[in-house]
């Protein structure tokens, strides 16, 4: 094992110990939870989702673990779905797409930053 896997196998192991920690600190999963995972695609929600994913598969705890990935369609990033559901169906989450839009002209105020990330929410919300 060079020193890159190695370096990867501790910090992996450092994230698990504490993962396992905060869910027993503070009792955060119990038997009959439905968790729903916002999945954007970034490095957090993908380790989420594959912690949540092993969780439900290997501890005796009745959960059901579901991910979600919304995509505007007025915003020119998109992410790649088909790996998107390759990396939920090796974790054994299922995911749902949603796709919507929003229209930044309906309140100047506020930054279209600020719109896209509150529709995805909206979304969320509504989709749970």
């Amino acid at each position: 094992m060079d020193d890159k896997e190695l370096t990867k196998s501790a910090l992996y192991r450092r994230i698990i110990y504490r993962y396992k920690k905060a869910l027993a600190h503070h009792a955060l999963i119990e038997d009959g939870d439905r968790i729903l995972i916002g999945l954007s695609g970034g490095k957090d929600s993908l380790c989420l989702m594959e912690l949540l994913g092993g969780t439900k598969r290997i501890h005796r705890q009745q959960i059901v673990v579901e991910a979600l990935h919304v995509r505007m369609e007025n915003i020119a990033y998109e992410s790649d779905g088909h790996y998107l559901q390759a990396f939920a169906d090796s974790c054994g989450v299922p995911l749902h797409i949603v796709t919507t839009s929003f229209d930044p002209s309906t309140d100047k105020r506020k930054t279209p930053c600020f719109l896209c990330s509150w529709n995805r929410r909206k979304q969320l919300f509504n989709y749970a």
